[in-house]
């Protein structure tokens, strides 16, 4: 989704989500990462809004693909600790700690 936002209400890190220009001049390609020094930029140059992209929350089907994804690479990770009581320990709480930004 894109939003339109005011230069004022920019922060570093949004994600352009149409190119800027000014006049025939391209000032920044869609896709840029916005860094404070693109602001400081663009308001040199008279820009007073720019359309950035807005993550949208994930589906739950989209949440638990991530999910068995991630478990799938833990598990290839300590696919040769079958026996090792203190890898299995650590293979848990591996996929425990990844698995938090899901919650």
């Amino acid at each position: 989704m894109i939003q339109i936002i005011s230069l004022d209400q920019i922060l570093p890190g949004m994600v352009l989500g149409e190119e800027v220009m000014s006049g025939s001049n391209l000032l920044l390609p869609l896709g840029t990462v916005i860094q404070d020094a693109h602001i400081d930029s663009l308001r040199r140059c008279g820009v007073s809004e720019i359309v950035v992209l807005v993550p949208s929350e994930p589906s739950t089907a989209e949440i638990n693909e991530q999910r068995e994804v991630l478990r799938e690479r833990v598990e290839r990770l300590f696919r040769r600790a079958s026996s090792n009581v203190t890898m299995q320990a650590l293979r848990r709480a591996v996929l425990e700690y990844r698995l938090e930004k899901f919650k």
